[in-house]
């Protein structure tokens, strides 16, 4: 059964310069939806967002929006606020919860609007604020409330960004690229909360795993109208392609219809003419209608990579610090040219390190990394490679040239641009005028133009639209040289890469002949296999489990000593038991961040210590026990 309209809009118009993002278009979004927005970049999705937030208005349309809806956006681009604390921060999207109960507070409990609120703030389980932020900021794993949110990274900064957005638990929530810069367990945590989310969803993404996970259905922006699809990605995509066969099969008719209708004009006298306006009228109605319009194809152009020999680079017992703490400890890795490296793990964990180590911008500590004469690196870091906001497309990638190289081929700057999906106006547009994803579009191209062949891409995914992520993945996937991907994105880790290389929460790094997912399976099953072998170990170390081992010399009678010591470990096992006990059990509870958010560290360190001293009590308890049990 649908759910009530929250926002509505038809007859939707609006274009900036000669550009037209809307032409009559209508959407809506219902009660409980989880939405994903999806089209290519620049083609209008955070014009909508915003529009839907009220920050900006269209030419013309006709928008309702439900009766005291709360709607919360969270931009794909944002400053840090200015002079406050993470904890600040996210603490101003508690404002509504906060009038709400001092409004509370200041009405007669036997008015009907006291009751409203008391089921508000029930509903929304707001009646601690300060219980409500602990909870939000464990759960989205945002950093230390006390740091300025000016010296966060991206990554931290979205998240806390998030927290705020989401902490006010609107009726509408409007997310722009949420998942970008954030790693791979911190988008697991995004998406349990979203899955779970009362309130409906309308978000933009590229992140494919992301969409299938969360979103109940895809409407994609194309050429500036809505289509509508319900179910996962596939379904989306094997419902775009249906369209565009019917939109084809129309357009063929019609064609061959005016074709028909000239040739009948061509062969008749005027006078028959005359008598058939009707005919003349519906042969201009339908040559008035337009074809539908695709969009151009990106064909990414990837130089050929020049010959590597059997040996590329080569790391052996590679160890690096940096103020006290050691990010990569002992690591060995041979790359060859065939390799396509895919490496993953938490924002922080040393990946850029290891980026610049390979490519020696960096020395390690100890250890050996030998880079064969051969390779050329092509490297752009995170920070990406600067574009000059006051030049145009054009400008900027021909760098006063008007042709470049790519290889042995030579074509013009226009027709490159071409190739990455930039139209003719667009080609002449400042860059400060293009779209997160065009900047991004951009920016690949002028990476890629650079040659090489040891390919090293730094979070090449973000803010690419779909389209463009499919092409990039293909182009990749052909490259003949060497190649390494630092993502995020699972399924583009999964299409391209052959090897992973993982940055573990541990520490530890690990490697991994398959693709993404093989290499999550895998771990799943090493962290599985050593549950089960601690669970074991714990098992195996409880009294009677351990044989008592033969004494080489003549056993001695237990001391006082001795006998005190064991009675006391009987009591002191049973205490710990009951504390282990305990602790899983409150783990374990469902309402257990409500209660326990911010205790959740220190509970978790207080079970393994527990669970260590156990391990203790009870080989000592074996030992007393099987030099007792000897004189019986």
């Amino acid at each position: 059964m649908a759910g009530r309209v929250l926002w509505n809009v038809e007859h939707l118009n609006l274009e900036i310069g000669r550009q037209t993002l809307f032409r009559d278009a209508a959407m809506s979004v219902q009660d409980g939806e989880r939405v994903a927005l999806v089209g290519r970049n620049g083609c209008g999705k955070s014009t909508l967002l915003k529009i839907i937030a009220g920050e900006e208005q269209p030419s013309t349309g006709d928008i309702s929006v439900a009766r005291g809806i709360r709607i919360a956006y969270m931009p794909q681009t944002f400053e840090p606020p200015a002079g406050l604390t993470v904890e600040q921060a996210v603490r101003e999207g508690l404002a509504y919860f906060d009038s709400l109960l001092k409004r509370y507070e200041s009405l007669p409990p036997d008015s009907p609007e006291h009751d409203a609120l008391e089921h508000q703030l029930t509903w929304h389980d707001a009646w601690l604020p300060e219980k409500k932020l602990e909870i939000t900021l464990a759960k989205l794993a945002v950093p230390d409330p006390s740091r300025p949110c000016a010296s966060l990274s991206g990554g931290e900064l979205r998240r806390v960004m998030l927290a705020r957005t989401i902490i006010s638990e609107p009726d509408l929530l409007l997310l722009d690229e949420p998942t970008n810069h954030l790693d791979v367990e911190t988008i697991a945590g995004i998406e349990e909360f979203l899955a779970g989310y009362r309130g409906a969803c309308l978000f933009v993404t590229h992140d494919r795993y992301f969409l299938d996970r969360i979103a109940t259905r895809i409407i994609e922006l194309d050429n500036g109208k809505f289509f509508s699809c319900e179910g996962s990605y596939a379904d989306f995509l094997a419902a775009k392609e249906e369209r565009e066969y019917a939109e084809d099969q129309a357009e063929a008719r019609r064609k061959s219809f005016l074709r028909r209708e000239i040739d009948w004009v061509r062969r008749s006298p005027k006078a028959r003419l005359r008598r058939n306006l009707g005919r003349l009228k519906r042969y201009d109605e339908i040559a008035a209608q337009s074809a539908p319009v695709r969009t151009g194809q990106i064909e990414l152009v990837i130089p050929k990579a020049s010959h590597l020999g059997n040996k590329v680079v080569d790391l052996k017992n590679v160890t690096f610090s940096r103020n006290g703490r050691t990010i990569i400890r002992d690591f060995s890795f041979e790359f060859t040219a065939s390799h396509k490296i895919g490496i993953v793990g938490p924002n922080g964990a040393g990946k850029t390190t290891l980026l610049k180590l390979i490519t020696q911008q960096l020395s390690p500590d100890s250890g050996e990394v030998f880079v064969a004469p051969t390779v050329e690196f092509n490297y752009i870091d995170q920070a990406r490679v600067e574009l000059n906001p006051e030049k145009t497309v054009c400008e900027e990638i021909g760098e006063g040239h008007q042709t470049i190289n790519l290889g042995e081929e030579r074509i013009s700057i226009w027709g490159y641009l071409k190739r990455f999906m930039f139209e003719d106006e667009r080609i002449n547009t400042q860059v400060k005028r293009l779209s997160g994803g065009e900047k991004a579009r951009l920016t690949l191209a002028k990476i890629l133009k650079g040659g090489g062949n040891f390919l090293i891409l730094d979070e090449p995914t973000n803010d690419l639209d779909l389209i463009t992520l499919r092409i990039l993945e293909e182009a990749l996937a052909d490259y003949d040289g060497c190649l390494i991907v630092v993502s995020h994105d699972r399924y583009f880790l999964n299409r391209v890469c052959s090897h992973i290389i993982a940055f573990e929460p541990d520490g530890s790094i690990t490697t991994t002949v398959g693709d993404y997912e093989y290499y999550a399976q895998k771990r799943a099953e090493r962290l599985a296999g050593q549950q089960e072998a601690e669970r074991k170990r714990r098992e195996e170390a409880k009294p009677g489990k351990t044989p008592p081992s033969t004494p080489k010399n003549p056993p001695k009678k237990l001391s006082y000593k001795e006998e005190r010591e064991l009675e006391s470990l009987e009591v002191k096992i049973a205490e710990t038991e009951a504390r282990i006990a305990e602790i899983e059990t409150l783990f374990s509870s469902p309402d257990f961040f409500t209660l326990h958010g911010r205790e959740s560290p220190a509970l978790q360190e207080e079970l393994e210590a527990c669970r260590t001293r156990l391990d203790e009590c009870y080989v000592r308890w074996e030992e007393l026990e099987s030099k007792k049990e000897q004189f019986k």
